[in-house]
């Protein structure tokens, strides 16, 4: 009696039996229910980082030009024509406030308010001495962009003081 040999078929492409096909087909699969899960996951956390990256180049802008403004406060000269420390003290304050906006682009210089922008305030309670501060508040609704479930502050603010010499 003849024995008929089982014949085995085999794919041509792999060289693997059909189960072997069909394995390779499910981990195909599996790979691309791994790939949507974790993509979205990947993206999410990418532009949340360039997201933050951003509030913390405006935030950094924003305290960088407050102390370019209290820097012009300093170096504004002291022989100004007026009625003497009130007039100087107020033409040093007026240099803070257009320094300061003066830095920013115009992008951003033209969101910030410039009412108190740059104002003369007492350096300590009790203190004869006087500081200008100069505070930038940008609202950040019109300047970032509204990205769904990512927390940012309604407003970021820079600010820089400094001391006056006695002598304004």
């Amino acid at each position: 009696m003849w024995q008929h040999a089982r014949v085995k078929r085999v794919d041509r492409d792999s060289g693997q039996s059909p189960s072997g096909c069909v394995r390779r087909r499910q981990a195909a699969g599996s790979a691309a229910i791994e790939f949507a899960i974790v993509v979205p996951l990947l993206l999410a956390i990418v532009i949340g980082i360039v997201y933050y990256g951003m509030v913390l180049a405006l935030q950094q802008v924003l305290t960088l030009a407050a102390e370019e403004g209290a820097r012009a406060a300093l170096r504004y000269p002291s022989g100004v024509s007026g009625t003497g420390a009130a007039a100087t003290q107020a033409a040093r304050v007026s240099a803070a406030s257009a320094i300061a906006l003066g830095t920013l682009p115009t992008s951003i210089s033209s969101a910030i308010t410039p009412a108190n922008v740059a104002q003369a305030v007492p350096c300590a309670s009790g203190s004869a001495d006087l500081c200008v501060q100069v505070t930038l508040r940008l609202p950040t609704a019109n300047i970032l962009p509204a990205v769904p479930m990512v927390p940012v502050p309604a407003t970021l603010s820079g600010t820089a003081m400094v001391q006056l010499s006695p002598d304004i």
